[in-house]
């Protein structure tokens, strides 16, 4: 069995407070220094002392393997507030034992919108890769391991060798999730499956004092690893798992140092990249007609798209990225992507209850759903103005 450890690192450029008032007034819609202030303290949290865990366990353990994806909004961030982050990154790829993905630039719903969308954004982002860490990223991983039949083809499209996906019941119809496959409509692209109760033992449950399994230590972890029948095991989840989500004090970071060391007890396991696990032989071919996510309950789209709210806002947005583009204005389609960066939806979700809803409590910093909606649509309108008065549209005021 080898394990492909997946960690994903993320930052969205969170909107100032921008009211109907500021319409025309040139003020910008993205909040930087508090943005930058909110990264830096993740840094210190989180950033730096995980990835020197990191580095330390792949001097420590030659078989230890993990593999990352890194937003463009990150790598934006990471520039300004804590360059330091990005040095431990490329010093972590350097080792050659640590695989970087392709993604959306923006970690956008660009999947969601006309061509193309999706295709540029990809594109840029292979970019950075190649100039940020000298990549050339092999696998695919869609914002929040959204993962369809529409998307492999464009996976295949874009010659990747995989993409990865959430191991839901419902489309693996009780095959295991612990096994390559590949997609039914393009055969060509591997994929590679979450194993989400064992990842989100860690990413959800570590820190949770009623589970019936808390404490979670690494030597009991690894015994579930070892007992998992299969190939291929993928824990997937935040890289802010380890120091922000759970804090150093629940004892998180001492759990993943002792991680590589307890696997190693059991001879059945092992550890592999994403490249290295997608270059394996299928065993069958999944087809997802529609599409899935790793977020919620539901797996699908939801998170986003749940509510009229959200509908109303993207359906706005995609309208906006019309004129957005007719404009010309690099300045202008640059603000229309982050403001198709996933995050934003997520703050207007008002769908659910339980645990989903306490989730997207968690990394909201609006008063309600509804103050998210009213934020982002007047940064949107704004930004609507801008591209007709370059293209010499008159606009009302």
């Amino acid at each position: 069995m080898k394990i492909v450890l997946y960690l994903h690192l993320h930052q969205p450029w969170r909107l100032a407070r921008f009211r109907f008032l500021d319409l025309g007034s040139g003020r910008p819609y993205f909040d930087v220094e508090r943005n930058l202030a909110i990264f830096r303290g993740i840094a210190d949290r989180c950033y730096r002392p995980a990835l020197d865990r990191l580095r330390h366990l792949l001097e420590r353990h030659p078989e230890f393997r993990l593999s990352l994806s890194v937003t463009g909004t990150f790598v934006e961030q990471a520039r300004l507030a804590a360059p330091d982050v990005l040095d431990r990154l490329r010093a972590l790829v350097r080792t050659g034992r640590v695989a970087l993905l392709a993604e959306t630039y923006f970690h956008s719903l660009a999947f969601l919108v006309p061509p193309p969308e999706l295709a540029e954004e990809v594109a840029l982002h292979r970019t950075l890769l190649r100039e940020e860490f000298g990549v050339e990223a092999k696998v695919l991983r869609m914002t929040e391991l959204a993962f369809s039949d529409d998307l492999a083809r464009f996976a295949e499209g874009e010659r990747f060798r995989a993409m990865l996906a959430e191991g839901w019941e419902g489309v693996l119809r009780g095959q295991p999730a612990t096994q390559l496959y590949c997609s039914a409509l393009a055969p060509t692209v591997n994929l590679l499956l979450r194993h989400y109760p064992l990842s989100d033992d860690v990413g959800f449950r570590f820190s949770a004092r009623g589970w019936s399994e808390y404490p979670l230590t690494a030597d009991k972890y690894a015994r579930w690893l070892a007992s998992t029948p299969g190939e291929l095991l993928g824990l997937f989840m935040d890289f802010e798992t380890f120091g922000e989500h759970h804090p150093a004090s629940t004892g998180i970071l001492e759990f993943l140092s002792a991680l590589p060391g307890e696997v190693a007890r059991h001879p059945y396991l092992g550890w592999a990249t994403v490249d290295e696990a997608a270059e394996g032989k299928p065993v069958a071919p999944l087809s997802v007609p529609y599409t899935m996510s790793w977020a919620d309950q539901n797996r699908d789209l939801g998170a986003w798209l749940g509510n009229d709210l959200q509908r109303s806002a993207f359906e706005a947005a995609k309208k906006v990225g019309v004129v957005a583009r007719q404009a010309g204005d690099p300045a202008i389609l640059t603000d229309w992507r982050k403001l198709l960066t996933s995050d934003h939806f997520y703050y207007m979700y008002v769908s659910g209850h339980g645990a989903d809803q306490s989730v997207h409590q968690y990394f909201s910093s609006y008063e309600s759903p509804y103050d998210a909606y009213a934020n982002y649509m007047n940064a949107l309108t704004d930004l609507r103005r801008r591209a007709l008065e370059r293209l010499g549209v008159p606009v009302l005021r």
